[in-house]
């Protein structure tokens, strides 16, 4: 097991171990400060979308629960708990957000100082050098053309923040021809991308669906490096759960303790800095403002206008 997927929550014998302080047992009430476990059964399912799936898998076997994958519109059961970007959740429901993740670029290691020689690496760049011949940049002519993979940005908000950055930087119905690599969602692009890697040389997507491929790409097809637009687009985390059970976990995961871990996992805590990141992670730019829900149909009309699907 990796560093950054080892040392996720304590969760053992149907309980979660927590540090000092207030737990909550299933009827709400309080337990002693002194007290450190909170009650969990066995058949809670966990729910996550393909680009959470390394946390919520590591989460499922420690807790021992049943793992299943969640996408927008999917039902919530009262025994299922979802991790999932939060405007990718139903509205309405009481969910907790704990933790965040930038828009992130993600670019073959040894294809970034040649793609740099360009232009820095930004949107604008990979709008400039999309369709580029590698040898142009210094890079062997094996290389091909620049290309880029992208997710259909109907199907989740880290999507659609990713191709809202490169409409509002202009990029026109020529992009597409250079977009090689399309995915349905963000976890299939980097899956993707590690399964294919010739078909992209670079991808955008939230910086936990790049991390969850960080250990399968230096396995198979050499390091990632990780590029922020700045400024840049944050996606908030959401954990819900019906059941008092669930509901537990829930909080559980909102505790300064948890809060701590979350950099090892691969996302950002919602307040402070994130410890114990993989050596590719580095520091997100600006943050930039959300995506105007009015602005979000023409995003998706434009995608399909430039790049298709």
């Amino acid at each position: 097991m990796s560093g950054w997927r080892a040392g996720l929550v304590a969760l053992a014998l149907g309980g979660v171990i927590l540090g000092a302080g207030w737990a909550f047992t299933r009827d709400d009430t309080p337990v002693n400060p002194g007290s450190t476990t909170i009650p969990i059964e066995a058949d809670v399912t966990l729910a996550c979308p393909p680009a959470y799936g390394v946390v919520c898998d590591e989460l499922a076997v420690r807790l021992g629960a049943t793992r299943t994958t969640y996408r927008p519109g999917s039902d919530i059961t009262a025994s299922t708990l979802v991790i999932a970007a939060r405007e990718d959740l139903p509205l309405g429901l009481d969910v907790i957000v704990f933790a965040r993740t930038p828009i992130a670029i993600g670019v073959w290691q040894e294809r970034a100082p040649a793609l740099q020689r360009g232009c820095s690496i930004s949107i604008q760049c990979l709008i400039d050098q999309a369709g580029v011949a590698w040898s142009d940049l210094g890079g062997p002519a094996a290389w091909g053309m620049v290309t880029l993979g992208l997710a259909d940005p109907a199907e989740g908000i880290a999507d659609l923040e990713a191709w809202r950055l490169f409409v509002e930087a202009g990029a026109d119905l020529e992009l597409g021809n250079h977009v090689r690599l399309r995915a349905a969602d963000e976890g299939q692009l980097t899956a993707d991308l590690i399964l294919f890697p010739s078909r992209a040389d670079v991808v955008v997507s939230s910086e936990v669906a790049i991390a969850s491929q960080l250990d399968n790409a230096r396995q198979r097809a050499g390091r990632l490096a990780v590029f922020y637009p700045d400024p840049g687009p944050f996606v908030s985390v959401a954990v819900y759960g019906e059941g008092r059970a669930a509901r537990n976990l829930a909080e559980a995961l909102a505790t300064e303790e948890y809060q701590a871990l979350l950099g090892s996992l691969g996302l950002r805590p919602i307040a402070g800095d994130a410890r114990g990141l993989p050596d590719e992670l580095g520091t997100p730019g600006a943050e930039l403002g959300p995506v105007d829900p009015a602005a979000r149909d023409a995003l998706i009309e434009a995608w399909r206008a430039t790049v298709g699907g």
